[in-house]
């Protein structure tokens, strides 16, 4: 889809408080895959609803006509006084809704698709318009976002903020602040502003509030009796121009079962849905066969090589409250419901992927690498301890049979509390490594980040030197084990563990060996900056877009490099940020930005560490790693070889593989996630291969 997820970051309470509703099932209840997408769906909401800063998620499995599934999670309110349960209100977007008004008011003839907006709504004269001999933008065009609409970014604060009861008056006014991004009709992108104009729009063209409009000829007729436009209780901040809804899981679901052909024919005949799903596909600019994507009236589309397509209804809440997904395949009639109350965590991403993936794993040549118990080797249990910040560390150790000692690797991690198999996405990277490796006769421990797993500590703000630190331990660890061979210990990185591993290998010259995947070999703000270039060209934006991008996240960062009076770099990040993000979000963003930790972070120049490494080292990219980019380190850790005069230093870029070194067509996130290879066998038989002809005794 095209990238609109977010990404923001534990007490541990009776089990029993996170699960408040359920219904059991029979396997006969759902097509086939759905209970183990359930599985999914419980472990990963179980998990975040135990952050203490996190409030309530209630999910659900439609099935035809039905709500075949359902449970609770957390609290219904910021209080935190009351269970979430089925009957806990949610903020959504209106904008589905807003569509079945098109398609309604077309039938109907009050409207025609092609009917220029500024017949209905002629204030769009006074938005500025960079292309004047272009036709005027038409209600098609909204709908199935080709318009090219903006609203400015730096006005987007005033405007979206406010009472949702005056959001018409406040969207008429951003119109003088709105533009084209691009020339109506020649791209698809998601717009800040065009689904509210669409309301609006409609809205007049009916001769009708939006509200009563939506109220009476779309939620009351589908049974959507306990959803409204103003809840009491709800959190109704930050939306300003942009109208949302309040609904139940119940009533979502009966919306979910129209969309799949079984709702009131009063609402809209069977055939006109039917009809709308087949007419319009508008495709996203990404090279990508699979899958194929794009926009309908109503919908954003995804179509799988494993003949599964996806419809996804734009029900995402417009501020900052509330999160919502509704998928659903209209093959199979079954749709899956993500509810969310609170802004901040990766839940319902992670809880779309593996929707996705468990039911569409591409096929490659690797299949699904997911060894399976019994091994043919030792697998064992292990903890140490870091003295230095008096922890312990857990992990696992994995023994090749026969007779030792062997060769042994420490696997790190990237940044972020990850345990210890590398749990990414659906894939788990050092699982499938210390399998693989150990099958070639390899020690390999794997261990949880702190505060991660069996670990103790906590994941602190300077990850790159509490890894550092752990690493250590892990190899003082390890040479007390008599399996081991002392002179034959090394280290494995993958991403922004390279840092920590080239720091460990520089000062530690009883490090026999250092292999990278994707070692940043250039400052973290420099890779930042590309990175945010090359996904979003990746996920389909135009490239003057992708540009404005990367040039904000480089003045970010400049500004953070370069600004040492709190004060001032708060207002400067402000005036930067203003109107991206709600305020809650925005303050605590500075706050992290503004700390000692993350400006050494991404300042932290890798060179030195790396021009000192005098062991044997391997240094692998992968061509479409879009977070640490080739282009960038693979130069920089060549000048690094140079630099060190170590004539054992291997720098090689593979061709057609992503952050996860997995076959790849492009490198997006998602893609890493749907494919069912953790890690492609050349990498594996590289990497084996590389370490079997160690000059190790």
């Amino acid at each position: 889809m095209f990238s609109r997820v977010t990404s923001f970051r534990c007490c541990l309470l009776i089990a029993s408080i996170w699960c408040a509703f359920t219904q059991e099932l029979t396997p006969d209840d759902l097509p086939p895959g759905m209970q183990l997408v359930i599985r999914d769906l419980d472990r990963i909401a179980t998990e975040a609803a135990r952050n203490p800063t996190d409030i309530g998620y209630t999910l659900g499995v439609v099935n035809q006509d039905r709500l075949a599934w359902t449970k609770s999670y957390g609290y219904a309110a910021a209080t935190r006084q009351q269970l979430a349960t089925a009957d806990t209100v949610y903020g959504i977007g209106s904008a589905a809704f807003t569509a079945i008004m098109l398609l309604q008011l077309t039938r109907a003839g009050t409207v025609h698709l092609s009917d220029p907006v500024e017949r209905y709504l002629p204030e769009m004269k006074s938005v500025h318009n960079p292309y004047p001999g272009a036709a005027p933008v038409t209600l098609l065009q909204l709908a199935i976002h080709t318009s090219g609409l903006a609203l400015d970014s730096r006005d987007a604060a005033t405007y979206t903020s406010g009472s949702a009861a005056q959001w018409e008056n406040t969207l008429i006014a951003a119109l003088p602040h709105t533009s084209y991004e691009f020339e109506l009709g020649t791209h698809a992108a998601s717009s800040n502003i065009d689904e509210s104009i669409l309301a609006l729009a409609l809205s007049r063209a009916a001769h009708q509030p939006y509200s009563d409009y939506l109220k009476h000829r779309i939620l009351l007729p589908m049974g959507m009796t306990h959803t409204e436009f103003l809840v009491s209780g709800a959190e109704t901040s930050g939306l300003g121009f942009r109208p949302a809804v309040y609904t139940t899981i119940g009533d979502l679901a009966r919306f979910a079962s129209f969309m799949m052909l079984h709702g009131p024919e009063a609402v809209l005949p069977r055939r006109d849905l039917e009809a709308n799903y087949r007419r319009l596909w508008v495709t996203n600019s990404i090279a990508i066969p699979n899958p194929n994507e794009g926009y309908g009236i109503g919908f954003h589309g995804e179509t799988w090589t494993s003949n599964h397509y996806y419809f996804i209804p734009p029900v995402a809440f417009p501020g900052a409250a509330y999160e919502a997904a509704l998928w659903f395949e209209p093959r199979r009639h079954a749709a899956m419901i993500l509810l969310h109350h609170g802004s901040s965590g990766t839940a319902l991403g992670q809880m779309i992927h593996s929707y996705v993936y468990t039911l569409n794993a591409q096929k490659n040549d690797a299949g699904r690498q997911e060894p399976v118990r019994p091994f043919p080797y030792t697998e064992e249990e292990v903890s140490f301890e870091n003295k230095a910040a008096e922890i312990r560390l857990a992990g696992t150790l994995t023994i090749p049979q026969g007779k030792g000692p062997f060769l042994a690797v420490i696997l790190i991690p990237k940044s972020g509390p990850l345990d210890r198999d590398e749990r990414l996405f659906n894939h788990r990277p050092f699982f499938i490594l210390a399998d693989y490796l150990t099958r070639a006769g390899i020690a390999v421990l794997r261990a949880d980040v702190r505060g991660v797993g069996k670990s103790g500590g906590k994941f602190g703000p300077a990850p790159m030197d509490d890894s550092a630190a752990d690493a250590e331990a892990a190899l003082a660890y390890l040479k007390t084990r008599p399996e081991v061979n002392p002179r034959g210990i090394g280290l494995l990185s993958h991403g922004e563990g390279g840092l920590a591993a080239s720091i460990v290998a520089a000062r530690n010259r009883d490090v026999a060996f250092l292999a990278m995947l994707s070692a940043p070999a250039v400052r973290a703000a420099e890779n930042s900056v590309e990175s945010s270039r090359l996904n979003a060209v990746a996920n389909g934006e135009l490239d003057r877009k992708a540009d404005d991008q990367a040039g904000q996240s480089r003045k970010i960062f400049s500004i953070i490099q370069e600004e040492r009076d709190p004060a001032s770099l708060d207002r400067k990040l402000r005036d930067v940020l203003a109107g991206k993000l709600p305020e809650a979000q925005l303050a605590g963003q500075i706050r992290q930005w503004s700390s000692p930790a993350f400006r050494r972070t991404i300042t932290y120049d890798p060179a030195p560490a790396l021009s000192k490494l005098a062991c044997p080292v391997l240094a692998l990219y992968a061509e479409k790693d879009l977070s640490v980019p080739a282009n960038l380190n693979v130069p920089a850790m060549r000048a690094a070889r140079e630099a060190s005069g170590n004539k054992n230093f291997t720098v090689e870029e593979l061709p057609d593989l992503n952050l996860l070194f997995q076959t790849a067509d492009v490198g997006i996130g998602r893609e890493a996630n749907w494919t069912e290879e953790t890690i492609s066998p050349v990498v594996l038989g590289k990497l084996a291969n590389w370490l079997s002809q160690l000059p190790v005794r």
